[in-house]
């Protein structure tokens, strides 16, 4: 260019310019009309925009809750995992430092105490320096960019794509309603209020919005501990969050960081000596950065429970009408979701599990430990020995799978819990008006025509050849005998006495029911011994209303979740009511009291419980499971896939087996386990309860005259796991 030649814009630069210029005018016009002020002459394209908009517009903008994350807390009131689209967490404005507040000012809007929402003098600036060549302050005010920050998030919590997307249209039309909401929130709120909502709702990095949630993320502090530097350093990444994102672009994040400073020194919010104080500080040195962790993976060893009360959250209508609006709620609504999750017993049952059977373990073994308070249905632990999540190099074994839980909250239909059902028998057989000391069974097969079965239910009357798991006692017995010995034969004559129905249905009643409600089940005689499918909640939950009385409660999960602006929702309740008789529960309680004394301290937690192990044919899978008056819990082993291994034979960290049955590895983990999960519960004993009333009844094979020595172990032998003699040990106390 020859020197004196008129000096031209370029031609992209022109355009910009004069959109720039059509915008002032249309923005003058909606100001004067937002102030009351006449509009003299505003023309062509502008005009028409502006008009066309301002029909458009509701005549005051409403500003909201912008999203939050919502967290998860356990009964002890200690967060167990958070959930979030943008990690945001809401604070006041006295809570943030004034560093970030004037540094924001100072960069963004410094005329911002000044104006009335929008901002002539910045407009013109803008294209003044845009004429110019030059980057400049933006021409939006921090409460236009409010604005425009609120309208995305309320078009994005309500899944509106179409309303997120006229929220960031490049347009004069999308200026015009900005500038027009923008008069309207000055007028509602105070300068104060509208700057605590910008900087809660601006973005400061990949799904880190908001300073408090910027503040932990970048510095692993709160927002009102930031240092001047500190400050800077966000007020500066909000113009371009990926390009000053210190983590990624730490030269680029402190070239704006010194900018801030030295508009906050222009400004006078800070002196010299402060200025080349914080300047002088390298932005990696600032860094402490805390990755943001979100999900039930996140939660450790409450990872299980936490999916467990996700689920409760999609499965509740009252959490929105379709399970993506429950969904966004749970990732925008900032929840504050209160459990029954009590972390000491959570935590023990978790160490439990993986101490008993570790993630890694040869055997390739499973193990469910699940707990519930007896009258509430509260659920207060939910373990298993694998980490959640998706399977890894580092983890192969993990799964998002609850091997613990019914099919609606993550799991499946259950497994069979063997012995540990006959409790369902026996409560039958006290319903019925039968004595404990009632001596029956010793037969090994049945036809048919043995059977009862009348109303509704699922169960058929077929053949059943049985045998007891020690290969003897075929000899009638007392029903209490033969529950501690688990003897089938004693539990199938019990059954020739009583209707299979009533037996079903005592299942119903107890809550010892299959996992999965659309599962078609056909069952034969031997359901009564445990054929049938249980999850390990349900099976405490069984046991759990027999500790409590007969008051069967649905298991809950959920005390309280109130969203953001404290609005409460309605929650799952135990909906408890009394299913069972008091004394057939309390006389089944006590005979499974000496139960648990007979299995020679396998399940002695130093005050008094009732117990019932269970082991399945095979066998395929082994339990215990059992209640104090406080607190109920099964504990379940065995594979989770399926398939045709057996529990025989097997290594279990680093002990031998020849056979896994319910009184070994399920007993340890039960002992484990509760003896520190009943430590802050008070020690009560189960009712008094007589066993022996009722009717009495002798029939079946009379037990021989003279009999060999037994063979069973002295209840004062402990279990050991060094030879085959722990096989004979067990095999002869389980079936």
């Amino acid at each position: 260019m020859h020197k004196g030649t008129a000096r031209y814009l370029p031609r992209q630069q022109l355009r910009r310019t004069l959109a720039a210029l059509a915008a002032l005018i249309a923005l003058a016009a909606v100001l004067l009309a937002g102030l009351s002020l006449p509009v003299v002459g505003v023309t062509g394209l502008a005009a028409r925009a502006g008009m066309s908009a301002l029909t458009e517009i509701p005549s005051e903008f409403k500003p909201t809750q912008p999203s939050q994350q919502s967290v998860i807390y356990s009964r002890d009131g200690k967060a167990i995992a958070r959930f979030y689209a943008e990690n945001r967490i809401v604070v006041k404005l006295k809570d943030m430092s004034p560093w970030v507040q004037k540094g924001t000012m100072a960069i963004e809007d410094h005329r911002f105490y000044q104006h009335r929402g929008v901002d002539l003098e910045g407009i013109a600036r803008a294209i003044a320096n845009n004429l110019a060549g030059r980057d400049t302050q933006g021409a939006s005010t921090l409460t236009q960019q409010l604005v425009k920050n609120t309208l995305i998030d309320k078009g994005l919590r309500a899944g509106d794509m179409n309303e997120v997307r006229k929220a960031r249209e490049q347009s004069i039309s999308r200026k015009l309603r900005e500038a027009k909401d923008a008069l309207a929130i000055e007028k509602k709120l105070s300068k104060d209020q509208i700057l605590e909502g910008y900087l809660n709702i601006a973005p400061y990095g990949t799904s880190v919005y908001g300073v408090e949630s910027a503040s932990r993320y970048y510095f692993s502090k709160s927002a009102k501990d930031l240092t001047l530097s500190e400050g800077a350093l966000l007020s500066g990444i909000t113009q371009s969050p990926a390009k000053y994102d210190p983590t990624v672009h730490p030269d680029y994040s402190q070239n704006r960081r010194d900018q801030v400073l030295k508009a906050m020194l222009r400004e006078q919010m800070i002196s010299y000596d402060q200025y080349k104080e914080a300047k002088a500080v390298p932005v990696p040195e600032l860094l402490k950065v805390s990755p943001g962790q979100q999900g039930c993976a996140a939660a450790g060893k409450a990872s299980f429970f936490c999916a467990y009360a996700v689920n409760e959250i999609y499965n509740n209508p009252a959490f929105g009408k379709s399970l993506n609006d429950r969904r966004r709620l749970l990732l925008r609504g900032g929840l504050k979701i209160y459990t029954t999750m009590d972390s000491n017993m959570q935590n023990a049952a978790t160490d439990t599990a993986f101490n008993r059977i570790p993630e890694a373990d040869g055997s390739g073994l499973s193990i469910a430990i699940t707990s519930i308070e007896p009258g509430t249905g509260k659920i207060r632990a939910i373990a298993q020995n694998t980490p959640y999540g998706n399977p890894a190099k580092e983890h192969p074994r993990a799964t998002q799978s609850s091997f613990g839980v019914d099919k609606a909250h993550g799991g499946g239909a259950g497994f069979q819990p063997g012995s540990s059902y006959k409790p369902v028998t026996l409560a039958t057989w006290f319903d019925n008006g039968y004595s404990a000391y009632s001596v029956v069974g010793g037969r090994t097969d049945y036809s048919p025509r043995d059977w009862k079965v009348s109303g509704n239910c699922p169960v058929h009357a077929g053949p059943w050849p049985l045998k007891n798991a020690t290969g003897g006692n075929y000899y009638a017995t007392s029903v209490l005998e033969g529950t501690q010995k688990s003897l089938n034969t004693t539990y199938a004559g019990m059954a020739t006495n009583l209707d299979l129905c009533d037996i079903y249905k005592m299942g119903e009643n107890l809550g010892a029911v299959s996992g999965d409600p659309d599962l078609k089940q056909d069952l034969g005689p031997s359901f009564i011994i445990g054929a049938g499918s249980v999850t390990p909640l349900n099976m405490a939950n069984a046991f759990g209303t027999i500790a409590s009385g007969g008051t069967l409660c649905s298991p809950v999960a959920l005390e309280k979740v109130v969203d953001a602006d404290g609005k409460s929702f309605k929650v799952p309740s135990g909906n408890c009511k009394r299913t069972v008789e008091e004394s057939v529960a309390n006389k089944t309680a006590q005979v499974l009291v000496s139960t648990a004394n007979s299995y020679g301290g396998r399940v002695n937690i130093g005050r008094q419980v009732m117990a019932k192990t269970g082991t399945t044919t095979g066998p395929k899978a082994a339990w215990t499971v059992g209640a104090t008056p406080n607190l109920a819990t099964a504990v379940w082993v065995g594979y989770s896939q399926g398939g045709p291994r057996n529990l025989t034979r097997i290594r279990i960290n680093g002990a031998y087996y020849g056979i896994v049955w319910g009184n070994t590895v399920p007993a340890m983990a039960f002992k484990e386990y509760m003896s520190a999960a009943v430590q802050n519960l008070p020690a009560t004993s189960f009712p008094a309860a007589n066993i022996g009333e009722g009717k009495t009844i002798s029939q079946g094979r009379a037990r021989p005259k003279r009999t060999q020595p037994s063979e069973e172990p002295s209840p004062s032998q402990s279990p050991t796991a060094t030879t085959t003699q722990i096989t004979q040990t067990f095999y002869y106390e389980e079936d």
